[in-house]
């Protein structure tokens, strides 16, 4: 066994390799910080496109329009309609629906359901719903049903940003 031979000798102290080894810890630990907020951070978009079946002889297109409980739009980029009342202030749903055709008569996005709503057999639309428009999704989907028109819904972020084709950062 050893011994020391002086008692006033300096002892061997570990506290300089903690010191480094927590230095160490902390800067891993600020680049695994920083690499996760960048792969997580801006500049990322989100492109939407429909899947086909090669097989289909006759396959549908979707019309993509957002909704965020009080406006509706087209998506890519196009004509927007705000609806001035929420959709469940109404009593029944003949008042309902004659609100939402009122609201939509005469404006581009109209006759553009009007159009999907004369060709079901090859249209349908796809409603990208923001939390805020959860609440009377129902009464959207339930008008767009009544006109005939397939629809379907696809959550997506509060914060998303609309950006046109070829906008893509």
């Amino acid at each position: 066994m050893a011994n020391l031979s002086n008692e006033h000798e300096e002892e061997i102290s570990l506290f300089p390799m903690f010191n480094i080894l927590a230095c160490t810890l902390g800067v891993m630990v600020f680049i695994l910080a920083t690499v996760a907020t960048v792969s997580l951070g801006a500049d990322k978009a989100v492109e939407i496109i429909a899947v086909v079946d090669p097989d289909d002889p006759e396959p549908r297109t979707p019309i993509w329009l957002e909704w965020d409980g009080r406006e509706l739009g087209v998506v890519p980029g196009g004509e927007a309609v705000t609806f001035e009342s929420d959709l469940r202030d109404f009593r029944s749903w003949e008042a309902t629906y004659a609100f939402m055709s009122a609201t939509l008569g005469g404006s581009r996005l109209g006759s553009l359901i009007a159009e999907v709503g004369l060709d079901p057999g090859n249209r349908y639309i796809v409603l990208l719903t923001r939390p805020s428009g959860f609440h009377n999704l129902l009464e959207l989907r339930s008008y767009f049903e009544f006109l005939g028109i397939d629809v379907g819904y696809e959550p997506i972020d509060q914060g998303w940003q609309r950006v046109g084709i070829g906008d893509v950062p």
